[in-house]
């Protein structure tokens, strides 16, 4: 498992397996679920994090703060 943040975009990427992706299913606007050929999710990306999810420190998690 991966966890990204990305604080440019405020987006949460969360990379559940190195499977390939091989369907990806809008949820909202800001919940992208990515599927492989089985139709397991094998991603999740939250955009606008900060507004969507009661704030945590995500460096005190060890959650990689990325530049985009």
């Amino acid at each position: 498992m991966k966890i990204q943040y990305f604080p440019e975009t405020d987006t949460l990427a969360i990379e559940l397996t190195t499977k390939s992706v091989a369907n990806t299913d809008a949820i909202t606007d800001d919940l992208v679920l990515d599927y492989d050929t089985e139709g397991k999710v094998v991603a999740i990306t939250l955009d606008n994090y900060s507004q969507n999810v009661e704030t945590v420190d995500l460096y005190a998690l060890g959650v990689p703060l990325l530049a985009a």
